[in-house]
């Protein structure tokens, strides 16, 4: 199987960078484009100081929160392409991450995705969970998980 087209999610951590660098080694080897996903969930809680001001009152809580992920995925990839990393194109998805992941990922038939792990174990992984380890189990292309050096795991953190 050729691999053509790679997905890599993003959350904007360290992890999701280092597999955006890593699918920008592979895809020029395997003639792939990468593109870039930003999977995003309305809160179940919004703090008051967080409510729109008199200004925006126009937008919908969704809209904020739709133009908050789009403006933050626009950062990342021209970031990415001032470091001459190649990206084709870049989407904003509502929903479950590793669910929405998975179903775009199968949708627009990626051969790959390339998607950073964060590398929790104990009780942090039981709590929290992977989104990497749930795309594995339910994309149906193969899925390369990636963490970040442990020096960009630091300065992250």
């Amino acid at each position: 199987m050729a691999i053509r087209q790679i997905l890599v999610p993003t959350d904007f951590s360290a992890p999701s960078r280092a597999a955006l660098d890593y699918a920008a080694e592979l895809a020029p080897a395997l003639g792939a484009s990468i593109d870039v996903l930003h999977v995003w969930e309305l809160p179940v809680f919004v703090p008051p100081s967080m409510l729109p001001d008199a200004g925006v009152a126009d937008l919908s809580l969704l809209d904020i929160y739709r133009k908050g992920a789009e403006s933050q995925l626009a950062e990342f990839v021209a970031k990415a392409k001032e470091q001459g990393l190649r990206v084709r194109t870049s989407f904003a998805e509502l929903g479950p991450p590793s669910q929405t992941i998975a179903e775009f990922a199968d949708r627009r038939a990626y051969d790959l995705v390339v998607i950073g792990t964060h590398g929790r174990t104990g009780l942090a992984h039981a709590v929290i969970g992977s989104v990497a380890e749930r795309v594995v189990r339910y994309a149906h292309c193969p899925v390369l998980a990636v963490r970040a050096k442990k020096e960009e795991r630091v300065a992250a953190a």
